[in-house]
């Protein structure tokens, strides 16, 4: 952030950024990792007074950080992904699980942002982008995420991100029924990535037969119909297992996967991954609600691409302060005299709270080790109740509904 090497790759115009400007190149990027959560002007002061720099005009921002490639931050986003497999120790099967799946985001009226975007076909002035996270299941990282125009497919964003993640024999990616075609299947299969992608039961002649099949989990060859082999661009077929998930409301969920083992992945097994696919929708309501990703402080998409990648990014080191807490969480569930009754883990979104509070911190000083242990004992100190992989309460609540913290 403070190499001057960066700041020439990244910047439309290095000169723009001087040492006497209160808008340097590293104050312009902490005011937008900081997110804007309160009105932009205020956000900005507040970077820069812990910066101790002097207040500017809202206008002189907006021109700085225009002057930032938004690739600045997906790549800030990348390296706090890059090596994923040293954080990923909960496994399942012995696998990794990656979920992949797609949203929308709703983009501020702005005449640049339509003009980029495009508009809603039912108003003149909402625009939205379209989304795709690749996201750990059993860690919280994200590993790679998208946005692009409502005319990007959600399988073109996808392709794209599995191009940044090598194919490895135990990293198993889930998919939803949006990918639940041969294309997909095929694609995974010769690139070896292991896959289980939910499958609409009625669309495709394949999905058809094999739920007229009586059997409810069996390996069988899948051959691609006409418009198939144009869409693959292959004639081959590809050999599948089909899994059959009864779920508890009686109904039949298709899991097309390649975990040909039936031995060591059992039925019930497959049924138990299928519950997993949750994990990624958990990882976008991080990103929607809960820290209010469509709240932008911008009106250009280079802005909304900048924040967008500042977002996952944040929610990234949510993910790492996370695993450091949870193993203090563990290691004093373990030490317990009295044991609990149900699972604790740390409430998220107090996580993000504190980790806004110290983000200026953590990249402007040189030594961040007390910052960080500060960090992680006040994520580990406020947890929420997990039964069948659900919050159900918060410990320390009161009836008032405010928050209370683990002593």
């Amino acid at each position: 952030m403070q190499s001057t090497e960066n700041q020439s790759f990244y910047c439309s115009d290095p000169a723009h950024f001087s040492r006497s400007s209160p808008l340097d190149f590293q104050t312009v990027v902490l005011s937008v990792l900081q997110l804007f959560k309160e009105y932009a002007d205020s956000d900005t002061e507040d970077v820069l007074s812990k910066l101790g720099k002097q207040e500017v005009a809202g206008s002189a921002f907006s021109q700085a950080r225009n002057n930032i490639e938004w690739q600045f931050f997906s790549d800030l986003f990348a390296i706090s992904s890059e090596d994923y497999d040293r954080f990923t120790t909960a496994r399942w099967k012995g696998y990794s699980v990656f979920g992949g799946d797609g949203s929308m985001l709703n983009l501020p009226a702005s005449k640049q942002i339509r003009g980029y975007f495009g508009v809603q076909t039912n108003s003149l002035k909402t625009s939205l982008a379209r989304i795709l996270l690749v996201y750990d299941v059993l860690t919280g990282l994200t590993l790679q995420a998208r946005l692009g125009r409502m005319s990007t497919g959600e399988s073109g964003l996808l392709d794209d991100c599995l191009l940044e993640i090598p194919p490895r024999p135990d990293d198993l990616l889930m998919l939803d029924r949006n990918f639940g075609n041969f294309h997909i299947a095929h694609k995974m299969t010769c690139e070896g990535r292991p896959f289980c992608i939910q499958t609409s039961t009625g669309i495709s002649n394949f999905a058809k037969a094999v739920m007229a099949d009586s059997r409810m989990d069996f390996i069988t060859e899948w051959a691609p119909s006409r418009s198939e082999r144009e869409t693959a661009k292959t004639s081959e077929t590809i050999r599948v297992r089909v899994t059959k998930a009864v779920l508890d409301s009686g109904e039949t969920e298709l899991l097309v996967n390649s975990l040909l083992d039936m031995e060591s992945i059992k039925t019930e097994d497959l049924v138990e991954l299928y519950g997993m696919r949750w994990g990624v929708k958990e990882g976008i309501k991080n990103l929607k609600p809960k820290i209010k990703g469509e709240q932008f402080g911008c009106r250009k998409p280079q802005g909304i691409y900048q924040e967008f990648y500042a977002h996952i990014l944040a929610m990234n080191l949510v993910a790492l302060a996370g695993i450091a807490a949870t193993e203090q969480i563990e290691k004093k569930s373990r030490t317990r005299k009295k044991k609990r009754k149900l699972t604790y883990k740390y409430n998220w979104k107090n996580a993000f709270l504190q980790l806004r509070k110290r983000i200026v911190e953590l990249f402007s000083r040189e030594s961040v080790e007390k910052i960080l242990e500060t960090l992680v004992n006040k994520i580990a100190r406020k947890l929420v109740a997990v039964k069948n992989g659900k919050e159900i309460l918060e410990k320390g609540s009161r009836k008032t509904g405010k928050d209370q913290p683990i002593l």
